[in-house]
């Protein structure tokens, strides 16, 4: 199913869990990256910052869209 506002797929309550188990898996390479860089400032880290926040962009653009279709 499509939302007629925004012309994404609309997810399920499951494949929402899955990108919120996605981003804490980000997450925790991003801590954990962080931890053997011993800086935020690494390419590493920031690959997974920048990664981290494509994926919660997309958390709420979903998010959104499956709070209108309920």
């Amino acid at each position: 199913m499509t939302c007629a506002k925004t012309g994404l797929k609309l997810l399920s309550s499951s494949s929402i869990r899955r990108l919120e188990d996605e981003i804490y898996a980000l997450r925790m390479k991003m801590e954990q990256s962080y931890v053997e860089e011993a800086t935020f400032g690494s390419e590493k880290v920031i690959d997974l910052s920048r990664r981290l926040d494509k994926k919660i962009n997309e958390y709420m653009q979903f998010r959104r869209a499956w709070a209108q279709q309920t």
